[in-house]
């Protein structure tokens, strides 16, 4: 966040990005069963475009969201590395589903398909983003 802006304003711009991140946790459940579904040759193509395309729309929204907020943030900051890992989680989801449905179906589509399917470390890291926000936003929150 940039030195010159009014506490009032960072803090409701790191409650935003907080919001972004407990959004983008929350998804995590469908996320995960998405890509689970894209692995598997027998899973119901129906659900696996329709669920994959609202989540991995979802997570585009979030991250589209979390640059409004934090227009300016630096490389390696914390508003950055929130608005990367929502872009991650959407981009692995678009190539996951992607890959379920190759135009021409090769032998070892699934395969490639399990390469991407564990979110979990991800997750990992999602969370601590949100917990470095919840830090900021409890040290700039007066005592009342």
């Amino acid at each position: 966040m940039a030195s010159q802006d009014r506490p009032e304003r960072v803090l409701a711009d790191l409650l935003a990005l907080l919001a972004i991140a407990d959004q983008a946790i929350l998804l995590q459940e469908r996320a995960e069963a998405v890509l689970q579904a894209c692995a598997e040759p027998a899973e119901s193509a129906q659900f696996v475009a329709r669920e994959g395309t609202r989540v991995a729309g979802e997570y585009q929204r979030l991250w589209t969201w979390s640059l409004d907020f934090a227009p300016s943030a630096g490389d390696g900051s914390v508003e950055r590395r929130l608005s990367d890992l929502v872009l991650l989680h959407f981009q692995m989801l678009h190539v996951a589903v992607r890959l379920a449905f190759p135009r021409q179906a090769t032998p070892g589509a699934y395969r490639r398909v399990r390469a991407v399917e564990d979110l979990a470390p991800w997750v990992a890291e999602l969370r601590s983003v949100r917990d470095e926000l919840n830090l900021w936003i409890t040290a700039l929150t007066p005592a009342g």
